[in-house]
């Protein structure tokens, strides 16, 4: 089979899927399975076929990774050991994440950030520096309503803000450094971000559907009274997490793990998908529950949409698995 009929293929596929896993879904949602809380691991079987389609679809059909310049080990460049140190220490990493939850993973992020501003300086643009800030404050006043209510802790909101800029800097410093070009916003095409924004939600509208169906997002938002509030508060986890997880983390990983697999620059993205998916659901909770559906389900196809498509999608599809359960919410204390 060629590329050609492959893609044709999946693109069948993943239509088919979408339109599956909505109806089965929304059918879901009008039977009352939140209410009832009967959803369970059978419901997963159609999200998961989804999301493999989406996983296959999207890699298969990504720009090549063989015209990807090489990238030299930042520590001992000169040395074989210097290209498998920095791996060595993604793999430590991850492996000290399942043990101390985000405290590992926070704290190299934040060396890492100071690392490449410094080192990097001089590439920092105006353009960069201005979308990083613009960016933080989007999600400031998008999410203000969690802290306000109490549904985020201070701590959390205020710290994701914060870090969101220096995320965004670094990450596009990476995007750079590596050659990825996935970041639409860092080269100023503002209609491409738009699209590939509602590209990213339109793709997750079968997980955004299931993340409800699921019960999310819990806790108490009776506060939830106001149209434009499905609207907004989303845009706080779509900019923060995304810019950590995705442009931050995916970026890095990959920065680290190229110089030791110089000839297979898809490994070296794979494996910087898996633990940015995979740290990311952990994140939410040590728990395999997080691990197979926040990680896997959800977390898997975010970071493959980052690394073949841009972080514009990425950002899409976590508006859209958040905005849908929040939308419900709202008709549920509203009008149900």
């Amino acid at each position: 089979m060629t590329i050609s009929k492959e893609v044709r293929v999946l693109r069948i596929a993943l239509i088919v899927m979408w339109l599956a896993t909505t109806s089965a879904m929304v059918l879901l949602l009008l039977q009352g399975v939140r209410r009832v809380d009967q959803f369970n691991v059978l419901h997963y079987v159609l999200p998961c076929m989804y999301t493999l389609v989406l996983v296959w679809y999207l890699w298969r059909t990504g720009q090549s990774m063989n015209t990807l310049p090489e990238i030299r080990s930042p520590i001992f460049p000169q040395r074989q050991l210097g290209r498998i140190i920095p791996a060595a220490i993604i793999a430590l990493i991850f492996v000290l994440h399942f043990f101390f939850d985000l405290g590992v993973l926070l704290l190299v992020s934040i060396v890492a950030i100071v690392w490449i501003i410094l080192a990097w300086w001089r590439n920092i643009s105006v353009r960069l520096v201005i979308t990083g800030f613009l960016l933080a404050t989007i999600a400031f006043v998008g999410g203000y309503l969690y802290f306000k209510h109490g549904f985020i802790s201070s701590t959390v909101f205020f710290l994701l803000v914060i870090l969101s800029p220096l995320n965004v800097i670094a990450g596009g410093l990476l995007i750079i450094k590596t050659g990825l070009n996935n970041f639409a916003l860092l080269s100023g095409n503002y209609v491409k971000a738009l699209k590939s924004f509602l590209w990213g939600c339109l793709l997750f509208v079968p997980l955004g559907l299931t993340n409800a169906a699921s019960g999310s997002p819990g806790g108490d938002l009776k506060w939830l009274t106001s149209w434009w509030m499905p609207f907004s508060l989303p845009v706080y986890s779509g900019i923060v997490e995304e810019a950590w997880y995705r442009l931050l983390v995916i970026s890095l990983c990959y920065f680290m793990l190229r110089p030791a697999l110089r000839r297979y620059p898809q490994i070296a993205m794979m494996g910087a998908v898996f633990f940015s998916a995979i740290t990311f659901g952990l994140g939410h909770g040590l728990s395999l529950h997080n691990f197979l559906t926040t990680g896997l389900l959800y977390g898997l196809p975010m970071a493959v949409i980052f690394a073949r498509r841009d972080w514009e999608h990425a950002v899409g599809t976590h508006y859209m698995v958040n905005f849908i359960p929040v939308a419900i919410v709202f008709l549920e204390t509203t009008i149900l």
